[in-house]
């Protein structure tokens, strides 16, 4: 993506939550530029997560062997979109960090807020429900490799997503002025949604639709539990769109004139 184009992007972003303006102004454009993730010498990282991940998933699979869920492949395909958007934000955001003075009133969100109630809850869903489900499997039926592989990739998927918001939550915080503290809050928020919980819960649907070993009794079940947890997280996304506070976010656009 051309610089041009994020600029755009970024323009967009700003008239979408209420704000829209001729121009942002620099620092909000460079700051709404680190939500393109792979830009200049970040291409390389998408691509090589994705091989990293295809050889792990194998690792996992020679591990378990038949028996297990087949959404061991969708698993690691996550694993490997997240961290590598997560790294590749993380790095723009860290050369916008160099290139500016902090401000002193930068200040951090709790992060109860910066997750809100509604993400925490489809978390709790996703890993919580996932993991009762596996451990109900594996109690009331045969089908034990398949619980423990769907435990691991779990656990696995538990600590992928951990990683993705310590990293976003902990970051400096990026801001010049109120204007631009209220986007950074914004993005923030965004970015949070990199470690989806959704990704969690939709991959075993894979077993739902090809012939797996997921025992039949349990097919209601896991369809139940991906659809109320894909729902949760979409009220979270829906409610994290908060709209920006007046401020100066750039150049005004002209006013309209009637013309005859």
């Amino acid at each position: 993506m051309t610089a041009e184009a994020e600029r755009e992007m970024g323009l967009r972003w700003l008239a979408k939550r209420g704000r829209p303006v001729a121009a942002p102004t620099p620092y909000l454009e460079a700051l709404l530029a680190t939500r393109n993730a792979f830009a200049g010498g970040l291409r390389w990282l998408l691509p090589l997560a994705l091989v990293t991940a295809a050889v792990a998933g194998v690792g996992y699979h020679a591990l378990f062997g038949r028996g297990m869920t087949f959404s061991y492949t969708v698993y690691f395909f996550c694993f490997g979109i997240q961290l590598a958007v997560w790294l590749g934000i993380r790095s723009r955001q860290r050369q916008l960090a160099k290139a500016t003075r902090p401000w002193p009133g930068a200040v951090r969100e709790p992060w109860t807020r910066s997750l809100g109630a509604w993400f925490v809850a489809s978390t709790v869903l996703a890993y919580g429900g996932g993991a009762a489900l596996a451990l109900a499997i594996w109690f009331t039926t045969p089908a034990r490799t398949y619980a423990l592989s769907w435990l691991g990739l779990l656990g696995l998927s538990a600590l992928c997503a951990a990683t993705v918001l310590a990293g976003f939550l902990r970051a400096p915080v990026l801001a010049e002025d109120p204007a631009s503290l209220a986007v950074y809050r914004a993005v923030l928020a965004e970015n949070i949604h990199g470690a989806a919980p959704a990704l969690a819960a939709v991959p075993p649907v894979l077993d739902l639709v090809i012939t797996s070993h997921l025992p039949a009794g349990y097919r209601p079940w896991l369809a139940g539990y991906a659809a109320l947890v894909v729902v949760t997280e979409l009220v979270a996304y829906v409610r994290h769109r908060r709209p920006l506070p007046p401020g100066d976010y750039g150049v005004p656009r002209p006013a309209q004139t009637d013309v005859d």
